[in-house]
């Protein structure tokens, strides 16, 4: 995960926009860090504990049932919900000598997300896993090493055959006695390739899941081998790999793609995995339950469908504000409850409407006004709800009469567009859905809507 030392909590206005910044997710040790796992509506964490075959009370895993019974888990949920953060701290939970040694690949850092397979993804898990038993010095059969270091070595020499064909530019390796450090010489070379011209990496992922059955079987025999050793030196009791940022891949046929069409080989990899799941592959629910666990990661659920406000979770994020905002950045505290239940549950669209009200401040203002929020909504429900087309309000306009008439709205495929434009949130296990409350907001909606 990228650095985020630099954010510091927001004494005066002008350093408001740094403190709001929602690019860079705020890991499980930073001073920012508010836990809203308990105020998800239906979902408690401890689903994703027992789903990993964790004490959720000890993070204790017990390795002994559950040996060769690894874990795949998907956990779904819509963009800004604060999946990457409840990660981080789940990784930390459980990354102690009695549970995992936990493996966080964060996609955004090493890979193209304009062009990426999953063949990239275990690529880089597997660089990932090098790093941290290098830096964890733990001692590894050299055996093992030298095996999947060989099988690296020949793939690579078939990829500069066909590219020699072409005239292309060869991927160059030099690989020394076998090591964590040698191995991890080739891995940054095929990976950079990945990275660069896109027929280099169409080459280097053709033969590499041409050979894939083989390269399984060299993966799990490295990660037993792993598993076991971790036992031995009482580091851990097995291997974990949170393997996130599917999501934010640049378009729908890419993360379909690496999900759907490549669950045969995901399931052929043997080690205990969550992987993040796109909130458009939510319909696929059914065909991935017949390999793995899905677990479902709502907003915040800051007001039941009748419309009353939950109060324990407005608490939650006004803990999240100050945490961020010193308090007297703000005119009063209903101004804050006010920015907080336009954001809808949602951490990332808070933090776009603090931004916008600090950005609508005036130049003598010494704290967030109510005008100045109230200018920052306006602004933000106008630029949302530009491109709402009048098939998507005419779903809204059932959307609302449902909730007010206390219905449970039926799953159709429209919904989806919607909810991966942040039109429409989502809520408890799916079945609870509101219209943005920045979109009810605008004119468009108001207008049409009421």
């Amino acid at each position: 995960m990228a650095n985020n030392d630099f954010y510091k909590k927001a004494y005066k206005l002008v350093e408001v926009d740094t403190a709001v910044r929602f690019d860079v997710p705020i890991g499980s040790d930073h001073e920012f860090f508010t836990d809203f796992s308990d105020v998800r509506g239906d979902f408690q964490d401890r689903m994703i504990y027992k789903a990993l075959k964790v004490n959720p009370s000890t993070f204790i895993y017990n390795e002994e049932v559950n040996r060769g019974n690894k874990t795949l888990l998907f956990l779904a949920g819509m963009r800004g919900s604060g999946k990457t953060s409840e990660l981080a701290k789940i990784a930390r939970n459980l990354n102690h000598k009695d549970g995992f040694f936990c493996i966080t690949c964060n996609l955004d850092d090493g890979l193209d997300l304009n062009d990426m397979e999953y063949m990239d993804i275990v690529i880089f898990q597997l660089e990932r896993l090098f790093e941290e038993l290098e830096n964890a010095q733990l001692a590894i059969d050299i055996s093992i090493i030298g095996s999947l270091q060989k099988w690296f070595s020949e793939r690579v020499q078939e990829v500069n055959k066909a590219i020699k064909k072409e005239a292309g530019f060869e991927v160059e390796i030099s690989a020394g006695p076998p090591s964590f450090l040698s191995f991890l010489g080739i891995t940054a070379k095929v990976k950079a390739n990945l990275l660069g011209s896109k027929e280099n990496a169409q080459k280097i992922r053709t033969v590499f899941k041409n050979n894939f059955s083989d390269f399984a079987k060299q993966f799990n025999l490295f990660v037993e081998e792993v598993n076991v050793r971790l036992r031995e030196t009482g580091t851990a009791r097995e291997l974990l790999f949170v393997v996130d940022g599917i999501e934010k891949a640049a378009s729908l046929d890419i993360r379909k793609k690496i999900i759907l069409e490549e669950a045969n080989r995901i399931r052929l990899i043997s080690a205990n995995t969550i992987f993040t799941l796109p909130i458009e592959l939510m319909p696929e629910r059914q065909k991935l339950i017949s390999f793995s666990t899905v677990v479902s990661f709502p907003f915040v659920k800051i007001r039941e469908k009748n419309g009353d406000e939950v109060e324990n979770a407005i608490q939650r994020f006004i803990e999240f504000t100050y945490k961020r905002i010193d308090n007297k950045l703000f005119d009063s505290e209903e101004t804050v409850r006010k920015a907080i239940l336009m954001g809808g549950g949602s951490p990332r669209e808070y933090l776009r409407i603090l931004e916008y009200a600090s950005m609508f401040a005036g130049d003598d203002d010494e704290a967030i006004t109510r005008e100045a929020l109230e200018k920052g909504i306006r602004q933000l429900a106008a630029e949302t709800s530009q491109y709402v087309s009048t098939a998507d309000l005419e779903k809204l306009k059932t959307l609302k009469q449902s909730n007010d008439e206390g219905k449970v709205m039926p799953f159709d495929a429209d919904w989806q567009d919607l909810l991966e434009k942040l039109i429409v949130l989502e809520y408890n296990d799916g079945t609870y859905k509101r219209v943005n409350p920045i979109v009810e907001e605008s004119q468009l909606y108001k207008q049409y809507v009421g």
